[in-house]
């Protein structure tokens, strides 16, 4: 069995761990099974992993790191008994940091022996044009090469397998810290969306979607009252656009990023070697 977990507020993540754990299923005959920890209620459990699984975990890198929101169920999820895992982070064009030598390192000090490590760009989700239309046909087939890769060492599982050598920290301690265009730090970690009350039809969905569970309702119009991570998921569903952040230190970085970024990322793989 393939058990596949992700963390995806806005559906890029899921659409490459959909994709690898597809292909590693079609290649190993294997069954796969998909297991969302986005919502609160997805994370009420930790996952069960049995004996010959193959675990892959997806994750996107929030300012240079796995989400520190999710940070605490991700170490505590992956607890397996040497069970072969891959590492995969998705990152909007701009760097992955340390978010891959993190989750790695969470693999390996949960019991998990890490097979393969993937970074794969997507669509900044806080922009429309950084990493647009990423992952690409040439994306998909580095990475159902990758794919390929970590089948072929699966199948040789029970021989010795080298530590994967990935860039970044395994325990970092910092997060990426946002700039503005003039270079100084921007300060938007308290900025939170607001709703256009002639736009919102009421539906309900933003509340639905929050992988935070943080938002409510107030006279029928969405309220903004809890943490806010800055996925981006509410605003990215909102069928009429009446969601938005009009924080100028957030949009300041934005513009900054999409200045200084925008000349296309390469994805980024790592496969361990057998040690003879």
């Amino acid at each position: 069995m393939i058990r596949v977990f992700y963390f995806s507020p806005t559906g890029g993540t899921w659409q490459v761990a959909q994709h690898l754990g597809d292909r590693l299923g079609a290649l190993l005959d294997a069954e796969v099974e998909y297991h969302s920890y986005t919502l609160p209620r997805e994370r009420e459990t930790l996952p069960q992993v049995e004996a010959g699984d193959v675990v892959v975990w997806a994750t996107p890198v929030y300012a240079g790191r796995i989400p520190n929101k999710t940070l605490d169920y991700v170490r505590r999820a992956l607890r397996a008994d040497g069970n072969p895992a891959v590492a995969l982070v998705t990152f909007g064009n701009r760097a992955y940091d340390n978010a891959l030598a993190e989750l790695v390192g969470l693999m390996e000090e949960g019991g998990m022996r890490p097979v393969g490590a993937a970074a794969m760009v997507t669509r900044h989700v806080f922009s429309d044009t950084l990493g647009a239309g990423r992952p690409n046909e040439e994306d998909l087939a580095e990475l159902d090469r990758f794919a390929a890769q970590v089948a072929e060492k699966l199948s040789t599982i029970n021989s010795q397998l080298s530590i994967i050598d990935v860039p970044g920290e395994a325990h970092p301690e910092r997060y990426y810290t946002p700039l503005k265009t003039n270079n100084a730090p921007a300060g938007f970690l308290k900025a939170k969306p607001s709703c256009n009350s002639g736009l919102c039809t009421r539906c309900g969905e933003c509340q639905e979607i929050c992988p935070m569970g943080s938002i409510g309702e107030q006279d029928g119009l969405p309220a903004f009252d809890g943490i806010c991570i800055k996925c981006q998921a509410c605003r990215r569903h909102c069928p009429t656009g009446a969601i938005a952040f009009t924080d100028p230190e957030y949009l300041s970085h934005v513009a900054m990023i999409e200045r200084t970024f925008a000349a296309p990322n390469q994805a980024e793989f790592f496969v361990a070697e057998t040690i003879k």
